[in-house]
């Protein structure tokens, strides 16, 4: 039996155990940068997700990893499940080894601003414009986590608080690059610009400072 063949009686086992310990969940596949979750589900599968295969451990605080328990016999990294335990995207499906999933607790919409010529500096360089931006990605599903660093505002006002930078991961779409400036916005109308970007083997991750303007 070579690795291919135990790997998919790995898939079985897993959704044979998923079948017990899971619930009903649909499976997305992004044909499109624009709202991948609110097309028809590839599948409806059962499914479960954990911190570790005992069952004995919950999320922590700030945990968005979980390990995935269903049949992947279909599945490629990138796909999405959702369910009653919430929505997740598959980050990684390494041979004979845990599928790793991410809790995506948000939906994101990305958006890129052109800069506006002002006619004036030796760059020409006007700033941007709120009506230029045009979006990138629409309802995406993602993770957004508070990150431990904050940074103090340049004008370092009396009383003024330290503000907070978060942690955005989410899957990649084929082609499409994130880049520092584009800004992000949450279901919740929460905005922020996005300062730092890594495209790795899992997705995206993101640096972003929440604006309020």
């Amino acid at each position: 039996m070579d690795a291919m063949q135990l790997a998919a009686r790995v898939h079985q086992g897993n959704g044979r155990a998923a079948s017990r310990l899971g619930t009903i969940a649909s499976h997305f596949r992004a044909a499109s940068p624009f709202s991948p979750l609110k097309a028809e589900p590839l599948q409806l599968l059962c499914a479960s997700f954990t911190t570790d295969y005992g069952y004995m451990r919950s999320a922590r605080f700030g945990q968005a990893a979980r390990i995935g328990i269903f049949d992947a016999a279909e599945f490629e990294v990138g796909d999405m499940l959702v369910s009653s335990e919430g929505t997740f995207y598959v980050a990684a499906m390494p041979l004979l080894q845990p599928i790793l999933c991410v809790k995506a607790e948000r939906l994101i919409t990305l958006r890129r601003t052109a800069s506006v010529s002002g006619g004036a500096g030796l760059h020409d360089y006007g700033g941007t414009q709120a009506g230029s931006e045009k979006v990138i990605l629409l309802d995406w599903p993602a993770s957004i986590l508070l990150s431990r660093i904050g940074e103090h505002s340049p004008m370092k006002l009396p009383g003024e608080t330290r503000g907070a930078w978060h942690l955005i991961q989410m899957p990649a779409y084929k082609g499409l690059h994130v880049h520092s400036g584009d800004f992000a916005t949450d279901e919740n109308a929460q905005r922020y610009v996005i300062t730092g970007t890594e495209l790795t083997d899992m997705g995206w991750r993101l640096t972003a400072f929440k604006v309020t303007v």
